[in-house]
């Protein structure tokens, strides 16, 4: 039975997936200005897709996220004659302007539940392991989060239920208390485990996810 009214007074966010736009979308953006990209992505069906074979078998945990992001990495760089590695792949993906990466909805949520004086943070598996120190330092969006718990950094990857219990410490809030949003099925599942009130945000619909993060922190819609 969910809390009472009233009793969620944190939001907790991952940022792949949440925060920015998923690296399925921007690999199609990417591909407009490298054709060379396109055979790749017309072969697995689109990234991140049902008919996309290597993310149906991550999801079915036959491998980690970061193989699969490595492999199609290797074969995005070899598509243009290059040696890509994860960060190679990401650093081109996100080599854009932030309106083409952010995602609105969910920035307008960050900014309302600051204005409402609630803690804000963020529980992420990759962020500078994926992007870089460099980039995340350069990034005005992240700053708005009051913690940044970054498994690059601690070792400690969702789904583990040290993740969630770091991030709630870090916050100063019982896991009870605090609404998280991720893409990622098993670490929604992991959050509910650890007490925390989750709510998956499916990639290619984000807003249903933001509306009811909203209604549970007693945010009015914009």
């Amino acid at each position: 039975m969910p809390p009472p009214e009233g009793t969620y007074q944190g939001l907790l966010l991952d940022i792949g997936g949440v925060v920015h736009r998923t690296s399925m979308y921007l690999a199609g953006r990417l591909a407009q200005t490298q054709p060379a990209l396109r055979p790749v992505l017309d072969r697995t069906g689109g990234l991140g897709t049902e008919r996309d074979e290597l993310w149906q078998r991550m999801l079915d945990r036959q491998l980690s996220e970061r193989e699969y992001w490595a492999r199609r990495a290797a074969e995005f760089g070899s598509a243009v004659g290059e040696t890509w590695d994860t960060r190679a792949l990401i650093n081109r993906l996100y080599d854009r302007p932030e309106r083409d990466y952010l995602c609105t909805e969910t920035i307008d949520l960050m900014n309302d539940v600051k204005a409402a004086g609630l803690p804000l943070g963020a529980l992420t598996n990759d962020l500078a392991a994926f992007h870089g120190p460099g980039w995340v330092e350069r990034q005005e969006h992240l700053k708005l989060f009051d913690i940044i718990v970054d498994a690059s950094l601690t070792g400690v990857l969702k789904p583990d239920p040290r993740a969630f219990a770091s991030a709630a410490d870090a916050l100063g809030l019982p896991a009870e208390q605090i609404v998280f949003l991720d893409d990622m099925p098993w670490n929604v599942e992991g959050a509910r485990q650890a007490g925390l009130t989750a709510v998956r945000v499916p990639w290619d619909d984000p807003g249903p996810a933001i509306d009811t993060a909203r209604e549970l922190l007693g945010l009015g819609n914009r």
